[in-house]
């Protein structure tokens, strides 16, 4: 390695003062004995509610948890999902385990999202609904497009908005644009609570449902009323989330300054073509994707960590129907979604996180830029 920096591609965010009361609040816990089933996970669940803007959030263990509780609820047991295969392969799983088909959408390339047209295309009989995934944090542009498609089919419509905690468009926060929101906590993501995710939605009867589902399908009173799962959240992780949440405005913040900062450095470049976000859309940058003209991604990659200790990643290569598991199983090929292969193999993801100074954007900007010079010179 020619400089021993190294800059992570994602790391989660806590200054002092955050963890200096989520330590006090667990030790709170922790002498009560109440590490579940307490006033911690409700009190999260109201708070993240006021945030969304939405009636109701439920608290479960995981993104994907998330999806699956609603999938189930919708009732996807033989029937179809329209899915972007721009996602991570929990977006399509999810619709498996609850007894349904994922049916690949192609992709818009100059936003990365679900392409409606495809979706239209893709529409049959045995379709039950679609999930819209917020790649990168940018809420799908068209996405009053594809819910009135679904209202007029009689379709349900899921925001995967794992990435887009804080996004908003139209003045209207990422899960509460649909019938559900699916968030993930993950660490890498926007915000985390370590593991959990949360569901967001107006319809009561949802949420009511998703509560017994994500305990074993018990009521209030404990008596199993449906099929359910272990899927809830724990009391600590709904104080490290309730900490996390209190800062995500100034988080995106933070990431949408770091991200301009790259886009007034890397504009110029005739090797990078850059993904405009529109007017009506507040980025919540869980991603910085690019697109490389003409150059190995894999080599930028490889010669940004080995050299310049940078860590980079991709939303997402190879497309979700190119995994050998669908291709064998769904018998999905290449050649089926055209627009994602061509462009996702040339996207690489900058590091971006609240770690990330202005000397340090500056660090990577130029340590690309030295990259692709190499690169080019290669040919």
């Amino acid at each position: 390695m020619l400089n021993q920096r190294r800059v992570f591609s994602a790391t989660p965010y806590f200054d002092d003062e955050s963890i200096i009361g989520i330590v006090d609040e667990i030790k709170v816990i922790l002498k009560s004995g109440m590490l579940a089933d307490g006033p911690q996970v409700k009190n999260f669940e109201a708070e993240f509610a006021k945030y969304t803007q939405t009636e109701h959030a439920v608290a479960v263990n995981s993104g994907t948890a998330a999806l699956e509780i609603m999938l189930r609820y919708f009732g996807v047991e033989g029937k179809e999902v329209i899915v972007p295969t721009n996602t991570f392969v929990a977006t399509p799983t999810s619709v498996l385990f609850c007894g349904g088909t994922p049916v690949f959408a192609d992709i818009k390339a100059e936003t990365l999202c679900i392409d409606p047209e495809d979706v239209k295309r893709k529409l049959n009989s045995k379709t039950a609904g679609v999930i819209a995934v917020h790649i990168a944090g940018l809420i799908c542009p068209e996405i009053n497009e594809l819910r009135e498609l679904c209202h007029n089919n009689g379709l349900f419509l899921i925001e995967d908005a794992a990435h887009a905690h804080g996004a908003v468009i139209d003045q209207k926060k990422a899960g509460n644009l649909c019938d559900g929101g699916a968030f993930s906590f993950y660490p890498t993501k926007v915000m985390t609570t370590g593991q959990g995710g949360m569901i967001t939605t107006n319809n009561p009867e949802l949420a009511l449902v998703a509560q017994k589902m994500r305990d074993h399908g018990l009521d209030p009173d404990r008596i199993m009323v449906m099929l359910g799962d272990n899927w809830c959240m724990s009391e600590v992780t709904a104080i490290i989330g309730k900490y996390q949440l209190a800062n995500l405005d100034e988080f995106v913040k933070k990431r949408n300054e770091i991200a301009k900062r790259y886009d007034h450095s890397l504009a110029k470049s005739q090797h990078i073509s850059l993904f405009q976000t529109p007017d009506n859309i507040r980025h919540s940058y869980y991603k910085y994707p690019l697109r490389l003209n003409g150059i190995d991604k894999n080599k930028i990659a490889f010669i940004l960590k080995n050299d310049f200790g940078i860590d980079t990643g991709s939303i997402y290569y190879p497309p979700c129907h190119l995994h050998p598991w669908y291709m064998s199983n769904l018998h999905t090929r290449k050649g089926d979604l055209p627009i994602s292969e061509d462009v996702l193999k040339e996207v690489l993801c900058l590091p971006i996180h609240l770690g990330i100074t202005d000397k340090t954007a500056d660090y990577v900007v130029d340590s690309l830029n030295t990259c692709i010079s190499r690169v080019s010179d290669e040919k």
